[in-house]
Formats: C-alpha cells, structure tokens, sequence
C-alpha cells in the first residue's frame, strides 16, 4: 500500500495542473495584500466608519489577523474550483487515458488503489489549505505585522491578539472539513466517470445549485438545509463571535464528516465493482 502510495503522490505532482492550485492561491494572496497596502485603509475606513477613533486596539486595524480572516472566504469561491482541478482527475483521468486497467494488473487490489488515490487527494487538499494559511498571515506579518481583530458580522467584534490563535485553528479546521467534502464529492464522481471534465465541471455545478437553493430558496427549503453541505462551508465564522455556539458547531462537523464517508463510500462501492474497459 505504502509503495502504491508513492506511486500516485509522484503521479499528482509530476503534472502541470497540479501546480496551477498552488501558484493560484500565492497570486490572490500577493495580489490581495497589496491592494490592502495601498487602498486598505481607505476601504477599512469606509466600512467601519469612526470606530477606529470608538475603541483603544493593539496596533493598525488592518494587520495579519484581519488579512487572514478575509482571506478565509475565499474557500468558498476559489478553493474548491483549484481542488477539483486535480481530484477529479484521480480516476477518470486514468480512465479515459486507457491506464487504469494497466493499474488494475498491478498486485494491488481495487480498494487499495482506490483509497491510495483518495489519500493522494487529501493530501493535496491540505497541502493547499495550509498554504493559503500560512501565505496568508505569513506575509501579512511581514507588511502589516499583527494586532487586534475587527470583525463586522451581525454586530462588531473585537478580538485581542491572544485570543486569536485557538480560533483561527478551529476555524481552519472547519474550513478543512469544507474543504474535504468537496474532494470527496469530485473523487466519487470521479470513480462514476471516464471523462475527466465530468468529475470537475459535476462538482462544481453541485456546488453552485446548492448554493443557488440555500440563498434563493431559503424559505422553501429552510428544514432540510442544515443537512445540505454547502450550509456549513461558511460556519467557521461562528469561532469569530463572543458567545460561541458550540452545538452549530457539532453539528457542522458531523455533516461534514457523514459527507465526507458518504461520497468516498459511495465511489470505493462503485470503484470496486465497475466494469473497467479502458
């Protein structure tokens, strides 16, 4: 299994595409942090009006803590469109390439290959979570250097520095989890295809109809969404408030991970007993 897994780890990063995620979330965040450092200020103020003058806060409004946060939102626009770039290609790719069945001849059996891509997927996800992270607030040190939060949801919250670290951690892992599903969901359809533009353009397109219904039909479907993932992409933000609700919060990760099983059971049942004719 150990060598299987090397074999696929080599095969995700020897290709092009692979390195699109990665050299994407370096340019949005230099590009973002640069606009913060010759207009931020200006939008800042715009947004929060006086408040700067209102409170007494540990350094400049806009500092790591604040780019870090904003940056956070991107996972719902930017993250997973690079993620289903390389997971969706797991399997179909190989499929519709005419080498999956070359794989199946190899003494591995088809769980085993199967769940050697699904790692290889995983571990791509995070690699791409943790450098959005840390390019982040890394290079926000750098310009901005740190300070107190504000955050403007329902009301403003301010949040010292200390207080900061343990929820960005919570919140990142939340955001993992997000994250996950939607490397789960594009593997599963891509166990389901031969074509490797059907796992990618699939998932995205399930992504973006939920979120049509969650936000148009919020009336309609009001019972059912707390069980529909997308609900649960944005929940991190509840680390960013005074009275944290904690059972949101379960039952965020619980939907997340019965997701998660769910399609990456789903594509292992199916992969197992596929007809492979390429």
């Amino acid at each position: 299994m150990l060598k299987l897994l090397k074999i696929e780890l080599f095969k995700i990063f020897t290709r092009p595409r692979t390195y699109i995620g990665f050299g994407a979330i370096l340019f949005i965040v230099l590009a973002f942090e640069i606009s913060m450092y010759f207009q931020g200020q200006a939008i800042i103020s715009f947004i929060l009006d006086n408040l700067e003058t209102s409170f007494n806060m540990e350094g400049s409004i806009i500092n790591a803590n604040l780019i870090t946060y904003i940056l956070l939102n991107s996972l719902m626009i930017h993250i997973p469109i690079l993620i289903t770039l390389v997971t969706g290609d797991l399997i179909s790719g190989e499929a519709s390439a005419g080498t999956l069945r070359l794989l199946m001849q190899k003494p591995f059996s088809r769980l085993q290959i199967y769940f050697a891509k699904v790692i290889t997927g995983i571990t791509y996800t995070l690699l791409l979570l943790l450098l959005m992270g840390f390019s982040a607030y890394g290079l926000g040190m750098i310009i901005f250097g740190t300070g107190d939060l504000v955050v403007v949801q329902e009301g403003v919250c301010i949040f010292t520095n200390d207080d900061l670290l343990w929820r960005f951690a919570y919140a990142f892992s939340i955001g993992t989890l997000s994250m996950l599903v939607v490397s789960a969901l594009s593997i599963m359809i891509s166990a389901f295809s031969t074509n490797s533009i059907v796992p990618i353009v699939g998932t995205i397109a399930v992504i973006i109809v939920l979120n049509v219904l969650t936000i148009l039909g919020y009336s309609i479907f009001e019972p059912i969404l707390p069980y529909i993932f997308t609900t649960h992409f944005n929940k991190w933000k509840l680390l960013f408030e005074f009275n944290i609700d904690y059972r949101e919060i379960y039952l965020t990760i619980g939907v997340l991970i019965s997701y998660i099983v769910v399609f990456l059971g789903a594509g292992a049942i199916h992969f197992k007993n596929k007809d492979i004719l390429s």
